[in-house]
């Protein structure tokens, strides 16, 4: 029940310097327990996981650098076997290259013996039909000089 006491001090509680030491001792047993606490569980748990965060990360740098090293590795490799490519390619052109001028001037040499052949065939042929010839007209003419000497005869 209330009391009127006039020894109280009417107020908040809590300012009552009557009540300081007490509150004092808590506030201190409070604040070591809540260190111990923080000392003993709460700091090696969170030292563990950042040094679980570390060997993590320190493990994906290093894998990171081995693949970069890889793929420079890689991209050497395959310059180089870019490069040998090219350069089997360019000896194949060039050597392809060399067969087919040398099958074509091979052509062109038979086609000149064979249009050769068939020039002197023809030639053979037109010396043959123009000594023929010649001999045709020469009976020919002389069949027709007859006949016209018997007919300009004939008539008179």
């Amino acid at each position: 029940m209330a009391s009127n006491n006039s020894s109280h001090a009417e107020g908040m509680p809590q300012l009552d310097f009557a009540t300081f030491p007490n509150q004092i001792f808590w506030m201190v047993v409070f604040c070591v327990v809540l260190f111990i606490i923080v000392k003993i569980f709460i700091i090696p748990r969170m030292e563990d996981i950042f040094a679980n965060r570390r060997k993590v990360i320190d493990g994906s740098i290093s894998k990171a650098e081995e693949i970069k090293q890889r793929v420079k590795e890689i991209e050497l490799q395959i310059e180089k076997e870019l490069s040998e490519a090219k350069a089997e390619c360019n000896n194949i052109l060039q050597t392809s290259n060399d067969v087919m001028k040398s099958q074509i001037n091979l052509a062109l040499e038979d086609s000149k013996k064979a249009t050769a052949e068939l020039i002197q065939e023809a030639e053979k042929r037109l010396k043959v039909l123009r000594d023929g010839s010649d001999e045709s007209i020469k009976k020919l003419s002389d069949e027709l000089v007859s006949e016209i000497i018997n007919k300009v005869t004939a008539t008179k």
